[in-house]
């Protein structure tokens, strides 16, 4: 199966929509022997579209670690979908607790592209600046 995996078995169960098809696709290759970012990458997306950041962030972390050893992705793609997972739940957990997970990002990419865009994003959550998503603001 590792030999394969570049066709992604988990890529296909996600583009259907089966994530939980598509989380064991990816861990099956991992307990086969892939120890790629490959199948990480895969597995962090499924759980992303299922909102279980905890596990998405986990695997995009490993995912970027294990890029750097075999470099398989562009590093901007794993730079790109991590932050992005990084701000989707750091707007759903909000507060503290968000501006966490997004402090997060300079540590496991601090050469990253949106080093700035973190930190940003920290102050949204920490009520220093108005949501992107706020239509209500200056309608008093």
């Amino acid at each position: 199966m590792t030999e394969n995996y570049g066709g992604s078995f988990a890529r296909d169960a996600i583009s259907r929509g089966d994530y939980e098809e598509a989380i064991e696709a990816a861990t099956q290759a991992m307990a086969g022997g892939d120890h790629g970012p490959e199948p990480l990458f895969d597995r962090a997306q499924a759980y992303e579209l299922q909102e279980e950041w905890d596990l998405c962030l986990a695997d995009f972390e490993s995912a970027i670690r294990a890029n750097a050893q075999k470099k398989v992705f562009d590093r901007f793609l794993l730079d790109d979908a991590y932050f992005s997972a990084l701000v989707s739940a750091g707007r759903e957990r909000g507060g503290m607790d968000g501006v966490g997970l997004l402090g997060r990002y300079a540590v496991n990419l601090p050469d990253g592209t949106h080093l700035e865009d973190a930190k940003t994003w920290q102050a949204r959550l920490r009520g220093a600046l108005p949501s992107l998503l706020d239509k209500t603001d200056g309608l008093g």
